[in-house]
């Protein structure tokens, strides 16, 4: 952070430690030296964006925060600064426990009452003053020590809208900005309502009152939230967060007021000797405090402290952090991606020198699909030098995978190479070795390798899939079948023993695709579904065996239901979008997936070809243009896109254009000088 005179920020503010970190910047807490006060400090520092984008949202909240200085439940704007081509937002700093802290807990219906109550309260003075804040969730709010009310933090992701002219009716698609799981689908498709906030107010109550991510949520075919049986929750409460957290937004409520006049009217009230509880702060530091009690005063205290365990879930300074890692592993195990994301970032905060957060962040990242992402937590979790040896060789095959993926293969290579240096017969870096090897052309040390990783490891039926998956993308299908084979039978092995497991029933259809036997496959698939009848990948899976079945509209329904249980997975809008348009040939359902998936995924170039396909389907031809022009920006050195641009442009008449479209197709597959 640049630093003014006197090792002051502008020769004012004393720069204490950093808060976090967000996608357009970096927090700190300070001290205003003039006045002795704590201050939270952010610097504009975009990792994901241009910076003519993060400079908009910066002024953005700037502006935002200097409108809402009457109200309690924000920060207050204190200063603006700019110094040596860096800017910073000097604010209120909220001294307190933010609610990411507490979701764990099952919280009592009156406190989630009291919770809603103070944050409409807040979104009302919002939305009245047209702005939507994009982004209420638990790390987003914080119980603010001394008067335990509830405060709203994070303005960097508001939107002010114009009262005439409300975002949804516009035709122009928004940025997207909001958290996965917490924002709706048309916030995620960059048209936020102001009832996209209260949607999220509503996923958070029903977190507090669950302990569930929303990610872990499920609604019913009627779009009704299914809440667990063994949550009971008051029928008048249980209706207003079911239409609060409705998909449809023109089914929520419309309005904040609305929510509270319906709040209002039911009959959850704190017991009448008991005030509402809030697990603060107060409880880490009675823990904290501890270590320096006298052997005397143990028995009291032990007493004191069985009270309080009783009533909060691992708040040691210590033992938290083992055992959100424990439940981030379990949820990347269970291959529950962003849940295990929003698990290690919150880990991150806690422990922001831990290569073991960084590297479970990248596998979470990988998981997701997000490999730059991923890429720069391996190289963080690296940087870290991690003193655990397995650790280390754990963290450089997990990033030799993404860079297999990127097919940076000889990077790949000198990254397995670094892994087998600490560990020589690990078989996942000998794999990551021999797959890289077969990439680079070298196909006898190649097997070399992997004669040794089947004396090694000749039980573990994922390094077979792999193998094979790697043979059959650099020798073609026949040279693939063994390894498959061989993957398949020690599937069943394991299966033998192990036949409630999702996981394993899943990666088995998935061999038994490869080796040409759907219906095998679908009943695989289907034998995952029975233990767990939201499987994710058995749902996908499950769709690709009907597909191939010639079997389209259940294939779609089985893709329809894998977008319920993870709407954010570009991938499974994408697949939608193919079979809409290549075999059902609906091409205007086609093309609403294919939005769906640019809203998630911009820079996805499948997807604005497959749009661009649908729209020539339709004779849309312009718009189809745009969509091939912005999937040649993407990847201009594909030819089938320049291929397809050429008959668009023929199909505008614009044959010359066109004739040049398809001499840049030949030239790049080297048919013409």
């Amino acid at each position: 952070m640049t630093e003014g005179n006197n090792n002051l920020l502008c020769g004012r503010y004393q720069i204490i430690q950093e808060l976090g970190r967000g996608g357009f910047g970096v927090t700190y807490l300070a001290t205003d030296t003039s006045s002795n006060i704590l201050c939270a400090i952010k610097k504009l520092d975009p990792l994901n964006a241009d910076l003519e984008t993060a400079k908009r949202f910066f002024h953005r909240e700037v502006n935002i925060l200097n409108t809402l200085q009457t109200n309690q439940q924000v920060p207050k704007f204190f200063d603006y600064l700019e110094e040596d081509n860096n800017y910073y937002i000097v604010e209120e700093y909220i001294e307190g426990t933010s609610l990411a802290e507490l979701v764990h807990q099952k919280w009592p219906e009156y406190t989630v009452v009291n919770f809603l109550q103070q944050i409409l309260s807040v979104l009302a003075y919002l939305h009245a003053k047209n702005i939507i804040h994009r982004d209420v969730k638990p790390s987003n709010l914080i119980i603010r020590k001394g008067d335990n009310r509830f405060v709203l933090i994070d303005f960097g992701s508001v939107k002010k809208l114009d009262s005439q002219y409300p975002s949804y009716q516009s035709s122009i698609t928004q940025t997207m900005i909001g958290t996965p799981g917490y924002a709706p689908s048309e916030q995620m498709a960059g048209r936020p309502r102001f009832n996209s906030d209260i949607y999220a107010l509503g996923l958070t109550a029903i977190q507090l009152l669950t302990g569930m991510h929303p990610r872990e949520l499920r609604w019913d075919e009627k779009d009704n939230i299914i809440l667990p049986s063994d949550i009971n929750i008051d029928a008048s409460l249980s209706a207003i967060l079911a239409k609060m957290v409705y998909n449809n937004p023109d089914h929520r409520y419309q309005s904040v007021n609305t929510v509270i006049e319906d709040l209002n009217k039911t009959k959850i009230s704190s017991p009448p000797t008991q005030p509402p509880t809030y697990y603060t702060s107060n409880h880490r530091e009675v823990l904290t405090n501890l270590r320096f009690l006298k052997i005397w005063q143990i028995p009291v205290v032990l007493i004191l402290l069985a009270g309080i365990i009783a009533s909060i879930e691992f708040f040691h300074p210590f033992i938290r952090p083992i055992y959100y890692l424990h439940e981030a592993n379990t949820l990347l195990d269970e291959r529950q991606g962003e849940a295990a994301l929003d698990k290690f970032n919150f880990l991150k905060q806690l422990q922001p020198n831990s290569p073991e957060v960084w590297k479970g962040r990248g596998d979470a990242l990988f998981l997701l699909g997000r490999d730059f992402a991923a890429l720069q937590s391996y190289n963080r979790a690296i940087f870290l030098q991690p003193k655990d040896q397995k650790l280390l060789v754990k963290i450089l095959i997990n990033k030799g995978k993404v860079l297999y993926k990127q097919q940076n293969y000889q990077e790949t290579l000198d990254i397995y190479e670094k892994a087998l240096k600490i560990d020589e017969n690990n078989p996942e870096a000998l794999s990551g070795k021999s797959l890289s090897l077969l990439a680079t052309g070298k196909k006898q040390e190649a097997l070399q390798y992997l004669e040794q990783l089947k004396q090694i490891r000749p039980d573990d039926p994922r390094i077979w899939q792999e193998i094979g998956f790697a043979i059959e993308q650099s020798q073609g299908k026949p040279a693939a079948k063994e390894y498959f084979q061989e993957a398949l039978s020690t599937y069943d092995d394991i299966l033998r023993t192990k036949n409630n497991n999702p996981i394993y029933w899943t990666d088995r259809g998935s061999i038994l695709l490869k080796l040409n036997r759907p219906q095998d496959a679908l009943d695989s698939y289907e034998k995952a579904l029975n233990i767990d009848n939201n499987f994710y990948e058995a749902l996908i899976g499950k769709g690709n065996a009907l597909n191939v079945l010639g079997k389209p509209s259940e294939a779609l329904f089985a893709f329809k239901q894998a977008s319920k249980v993870r709407p954010q997975d570009y991938l499974v809008w994408f697949n939608q979008g193919i079979l809409l348009t290549q075999t059902l040939r609906n091409h205007e359902e086609a093309i609403k997936a294919f939005d769906q998936t640019i809203a998630l995924k911009e820079d996805f170039h499948p997807a604005w070809v497959g749009k661009a396909l649908a729209l020539l389907e339709l004779k849309r031809y312009q718009e189809a243009l745009v969509a091939i022009e912005k999937a040649k920006t993407l990847q201009p050195k594909d030819p089938d896109i320049w291929d397809i641009r050429g008959e668009i442009l023929k199909g505008l008449g614009k044959q010359q254009e066109a004739n040049n479209s398809y001499y840049q197709a030949e030239k790049l597959r080297g048919e013409m000088p």
